[in-house]
């Protein structure tokens, strides 16, 4: 156990979830670890359920609490049939907070949480699986985080490496925790991890080897990077603190001595007396983000050395993410785009700014707090509004007054409201700004909803 960490006897683990594999083999805990007897592990999620089998391995005595109740669980349980910990289930008790010295929790539980912060005062560490796992790694970490894009540049990194015959672990935010890798006993020429920002909060001395996609709020990513790592940010983005890695930047707006920039429909990788172009047209995303997103791959491509022509096959053919300015079909001349992932106001200006004007704009979900106007500047490239769920009336308040706006209860009729507004040449864009729990499960459920009123039209 690294000596470092400073686990006491008794840990608290937030979060078990989806399928993790069996234990394959023994692991040595890093020596500098310093894991408590008892650890209390918060949270049932994917993360959760491989945590508490790490820390079992380990013969800690774990306790793992989760808000769900006991039936809401039986995915999580099953999974932990043959592992031996102590379950509360159905809320979270106070007790268990101050009574552990150690506090893991999982990607989706905000570190400020009253109880973490008393469980704090009280002299208890709080980590997030990134850092346990990373303790266990000895591989190249590149990590990915950012506001809109992460996914789709961590996804797209994969399968470069993989084109390249990189042997490679794909996963952290997006698919597989990074825990699951340790338990695998895999050795991978290096990883590719996306990371939340809810991850960055409790890192204490995680390492990214290369970082791409950044944004200002998340400078923690660069934290323990040293000499001998990469930083590759935005040329946009103005980093404040002090970087210690060497740094390289992108740009869809300048071009650069170094790094990676957009130039006259080329996406070009500048690296010390030598330039690299491809063109932007060979990839099939839409966008400036993607464009950004797809100069940060390149640079990480090139960085380690993968051929050219291994990445021009790759760019041809990596078709994007399901949810994600997603063409799901053309009729009469009309295209409908699924981007149920766009969550944020931020991701749907996005998405507009990709589409050459004359959107249907189909919007709404659950409200987050933030505010729409900044879509008021490119209320000339919407033809009309379409709006649903809890925050239908804010947003029609809001750009109501810029563009014919319309209400509907629901997304069907929000689609048949769009296709009876659109022309031959328009396009109907379903970004809705919001989170999609008033009518859906998660966004993947609303976009095939979408997918499926659009295939039936």
């Amino acid at each position: 156990m690294p000596d470092d960490l400073n686990i006491p006897d008794r840990v608290l683990v937030a979060g078990l979830g989806a399928s993790t594999r069996s234990l394959e083999v023994r692991l040595r805990m890093p020596d500098d670890l310093n894991i408590p007897d008892r650890v209390l592990v918060a949270g049932l999620g994917a993360s959760g359920v491989a945590v508490v089998k790490l820390l079992v391995s380990q013969g800690k005595k774990v306790t793992a609490t989760d808000i769900k109740q006991e039936g809401e669980l039986s995915g999580a349980l099953k999974e932990l049939e043959a592992t031996p910990f102590t379950g509360r289930f159905g809320g979270h008790v106070r007790k268990d907070f101050l009574d552990h010295e150690l506090i893991v929790i999982s990607p989706g539980i905000a570190s400020d949480q009253p109880f973490l912060q008393e469980a704090r005062q009280n002299g208890a560490r709080v980590i997030g699986e990134i850092e346990l796992a990373s303790r266990f790694i000895e591989e190249p970490i590149i990590a990915i985080t950012g506001t809109n894009g992460k996914t789709t540049t961590t996804t797209l990194l994969g399968r470069l490496f993989n084109a390249a015959s990189r042997d490679v672990f794909v996963g952290g935010n997006i698919g597989e925790p990074l825990v699951n890798y340790v338990l695998s006993g895999r050795k991978a020429d290096l990883l590719i991890v996306e990371i939340s920002s809810f991850q960055l909060e409790t890192i204490e001395t995680f390492r990214p080897t290369t970082f791409a996609d950044y944004i200002a709020a998340k400078m923690r990513i660069f934290e323990n990077q040293t000499h001998d790592d990469e930083a590759l940010v935005s040329a946009e983005i103005k980093t404040t603190g002090a970087v210690r890695a060497r740094r390289y930047s992108f740009s869809t707006r300048s071009m650069l001595e170094e790094g990676a920039f957009l130039r006259e429909g080329l996406l070009c990788v500048r690296l010390a007396d030598k330039e690299f172009s491809y063109r932007r047209d060979l990839s099939p995303l839409v966008g400036v983000h993607n464009s950004e997103n797809l100069l940060s791959a390149l640079l990480t491509a090139h960085l380690y050395g993968i051929d050219r022509e291994v990445i021009e096959k790759t760019l041809h053919d990596f078709r994007g993410l399901a949810h994600r300015v997603e063409l799901v079909r053309q009729i009469r001349g009309v295209k409908f785009y699924n981007d149920s992932k766009a969550t944020n106001v931020d991701a749907t200006r996005k998405a507009l700014e990709s589409m050459d004007g004359n959107v249907i704009l189909i919007a709404g979900g659950k409200d987050k707090g933030g505010s729409y106007a900044i879509i008021v500047p490119l209320a000339d490239r919407i033809k009309a509004l379409v709006v649903i769920g809890e925050a239908r009336k804010k947003i029609e308040a809001e750009l109501g007054p810029y563009v014919p706006t319309y209400g509907e209860k629901d997304l069907e009729g929000a689609v048949e409201r769009a296709q009876s507004v659109a022309k031959k040449g328009d396009t109907v864009l379903f970004s809705p700004m919001c989170s999609s729990f008033d009518m859906f499960e998660n966004y993947k459920t609303r976009g095939n909803a979408f997918r499926h009123i659009v295939e039936a039209l």
